[in-house]
Order: C-alpha cells, then sequence, then structure tokens
C-alpha cells in the first residue's frame, strides 16, 4: 500500500515538473506551410500574367445613335464693302478681339502703291533737307537719334511694300508718323522756321490726308472671335435664320449650291467677320422614320473626324418632311473648333461612351472587379463598371475612375 502511495506521488511530481511548449513555436509548421501556400499562389498569378493572351479595348457607343449631316451655324456678323483695293490686316485670323480693337483698315477704290510711295518720297526730301541743309552746322545728339529713327523705319516700310518684309504696313506706318510728329515738334521748339522745310511738311500733310480719304479702320463692336475666311453662307446660315430653314435650305448648302445674294451683298466684297465664342447652332438633317426627338431634350453629338470633341445640343426645333428629319440645336459650346466648317457627318443621339473589352479580360483585385492594362511591359490594375454585356464574349465597360489608363485602342490581359 505504502509503495502505490509512493509511486502515485512520484507521478504527480513528475507531471508537475514537465515544461510546456510556447504557442508560436507550435503554430511555427502552421504558419510555415502557409506561407509556401501563399507564394505559391502568388507564383502561380504571376504565372498566369505572364502566359495570359491580350486583347485590345475598343470604344463604342450605347443608346440610340443617328447618322447624317450637321450644317453648322453660327452667331456671326459679316463685314462687306464696294470699290475695295487692298486689305491691311491688323488682327490675327482665328483670334480673340476686344471691344474697340482695330481688325483691318481698307483702302478703297482711288488707292494704290504709288500714294503710298509718294509720300514716302516727300519723308524722304525731308529728312535729307534736314541733313544737308538746316542743320550741316549744328551738333545735335538729340536729333540724330530721332532722324536715324526715322530712317529706320522708312527703310522698313520700303522693304514691306517691296513685298520683300514681314509685318504690319499700318504699325509701322502709325510708328512712322509718330516719329515723325516728335521731331516736327522738337524742331518747332528748338529751331527757327524755315520756309522750305515748312512747305515739305504741308505737302507730306496733304498726301497723309489724301490717303486717309481712301482709308477706313474698322474695329470690333464687342469682344468677340475675327476671321477673314468666308464661304458665302455667312447671311444665309446664322443664329438669326436657322429657325426658318427646311431641310430642303439645308441640302442646298450640303450640296454647296450658291447662295441668293442678297442686294446689300451684290458687288461688294466680304471684308471679315465677328463671331460670338460660346455659343454656335447645328441643323442636324438624316433620315431616320423611328426617331421622334424631343424638344428640350438634351443629345449627345459626335463630329465625323473630331473623335475627342463630344458635346452636348439641346434640340429647340425639329421638321419632318417626307423622308427628312431635320433637328434645330442649341449647342453652348466653344465655337473655335467649327470656326471655318460649314456641314460635316456627325452622330446624335442619348448614348454613353463605353469600352468593350472580351468578359475573359474581367479580372477580379481586392474585391473589385476591373481589367489589367498592359503598356509597355507595365501591368495596370484599372477597376471597371460593367455596364452591360453584348453577348457571352464581350462586356461593355467604363472606368470606376476619370484619367484611368483604360482607353480606346489599349492592350488588356485575358485570364
Amino acid at each position: 500500500m505504502s509503495q502505490q502511495r509512493d509511486r502515485a506521488s512520484a507521478g504527480r511530481k513528475g507531471k508537475k515538473g514537465k515544461k510546456r511548449t510556447p504557442l508560436a513555436l507550435r503554430l511555427l509548421p502552421l504558419l510555415l506551410v502557409l506561407a509556401l501556400v501563399g507564394v505559391a499562389v502568388w507564383q502561380l498569378r504571376g504565372s498566369l500574367l505572364r502566359n495570359s493572351t491580350t486583347a485590345i479595348a475598343r470604344g463604342n457607343a450605347l443608346g440610340n445613335s443617328y447618322s447624317g449631316t450637321l450644317v453648322i451655324a453660327r452667331d456671326e456678323k459679316l463685314v462687306e464693302r464696294e470699290n475695295t483695293t487692298s486689305i491691311d490686316f491688323i488682327a490675327e485670323e482665328g483670334s480673340h478681339v476686344t471691344r474697340s480693337s482695330v481688325i483691318c483698315k481698307v483702302y478703297s477704290s482711288g488707292f494704290n502703291q504709288t500714294e503710298i510711295n509718294r509720300l514716302n518720297g516727300y519723308r524722304e526730301e525731308i529728312q535729307a533737307y534736314h541733313v544737308n541743309q538746316v542743320f550741316s552746322t549744328y551738333v545735335d545728339a538729340a536729333l540724330d537719334s530721332q532722324n536715324e529713327d526715322i530712317a529706320s523705319l522708312s527703310q522698313q516700310v520700303r522693304t514691306l511694300v517691296q513685298g520683300k518684309g514681314v509685318g504690319s504696313l499700318s504699325n509701322l506706318e502709325r510708328q512712322l508718323e509718330s516719329a515723325l510728329e516728335s521731331r516736327k515738334n522738337y524742331l518747332r521748339q528748338k529751331y527757327p522756321d524755315d520756309q522750305t522745310l515748312s512747305e515739305l511738311y504741308k505737302v507730306e500733310n496733304d498726301q497723309l490726308k489724301k490717303i486717309e480719304s481712301w482709308t477706313t479702320t474698322y474695329t470690333a463692336s464687342e469682344d468677340c472671335l475675327v476671321s477673314f475666311y468666308t464661304d458665302g453662307y455667312e447671311t444665309m446660315v446664322n443664329s438669326n435664320t436657322y429657325s426658318t430653314l427646311t431641310p430642303a435650305d439645308v441640302r442646298s448648302v450640303i450640296r454647296g449650291d450658291a447662295p441668293e445674294q442678297s442686294a446689300v451683298s451684290r458687288g461688294s466684297d466680304p471684308i471679315y467677320r465677328t463671331i460670338s465664342e460660346d455659343v454656335w447652332f447645328g441643323l442636324f438633317l438624316c433620315q431616320d422614320r423611328e426617331w421622334n426627338p424631343v424638344v428640350g431634350q438634351r443629345y449627345t453629338m459626335q463630329l465625323d473626324g473630331f473623335d475627342s470633341y463630344v458635346i452636348e445640343g439641346e434640340v429647340e426645333s425639329f421638321t419632318r418632311i417626307g423622308g427628312d428629319l431635320l433637328l434645330r440645336m442649341r449647342i453652348d459650346s466653344s465655337v473655335e473648333p467649327v470656326l471655318n466648317i460649314r456641314a460635316c457627318g456627325a452622330t446624335v443621339g442619348d448614348f454613353i461612351s463605353v469600352l468593350s473589352v472580351p468578359r475573359s479580360a474581367l479580372y477580379t483585385y481586392d474585391n473589385q472587379i476591373g481589367v489589367v492594362v498592359l503598356d509597355g511591359g507595365v501591368q495596370t490594375f484599372v477597376g471597371v463598371t460593367v455596364v452591360s454585356y453584348q453577348d457571352e464574349d464581350t462586356a461593355f465597360v467604363r472606368p470606376t475612375l476619370s484619367g484611368s489608363p483604360l482607353e480606346d485602342g489599349k492592350t488588356v490581359m485575358l485570364f
């Protein structure tokens, strides 16, 4: 009995003295296994990316869209004039001008280059008289400087008149006139009157007045764009007339038929046109019998040849005659892209822009669906929203974030 008690006591002492293995050490084999599995999964994923094939994302439009031809009407004014001999363009083509800015100078019938040459001849006589007669015995550094400036400007005018220079003749004339006036005032203050010199100045002034009688300076009546290119439709197709134009009128513009000229236009030459910047109008002609547009509704519009130029237009009225449907639309957008366009193909509708990709390009990463864009060997995951499925092979998607690298023509990976 006593031996049994001793053995039991010894057994209890043995259990109490045994050391336990720490939890981290007991879990270590499991962690190693999980790590190996994770590496395998990552390596497998990398292998899939390396070995997968690719496809090209293509831009598409979903919704109802209608193709036709767009005739463009601008809020513009055409300036015309009879008996025009030449035009000196001051403003740049297509430039923004502010109210009262000089646009151009127009020389009417009766003016010719001989008059300018005669004026320059008088000015050369004045300069020569200054040098050889009046001030040959004077030392006047200020006058010498003014004479050099005048000589330089006169030479620039001659070069430009001969067609060898680049610049604005009217700008040079203004500078030369200012320099001559400054010298004239200087001479009157510092030197006594000279009868010969006074006569030369009188002849010069008479010639200036003669030239000015043939010259009209045109300025902007408001802030606008200015263009010196015209096509003859400015008075027929504009913001004031477009609401009255019929499908037949629009077809004649598309064909390029010469517009009927008004009594004012006959015998006149177009000089320039001024255009309001932030609004223009579209006459959209199509032959879709099923479309029933809604006045006041905004539709998306894309012009042929302008892949990235997508705009919105509001239907103000429409006319259906026979097989022709004519929409008259207001576009509150910059007129600059269509400043010199009269007609072009267009697509109008209530559609949205999407990208078509194979369904096998859809990949889930971090609980988000997307595609992997491959660009120069660099793989970029781009989250997308699936708009719809075209069929069992193709999905229409849109990037969830703007400015993403997923766009038309980009390479996507297949899985």
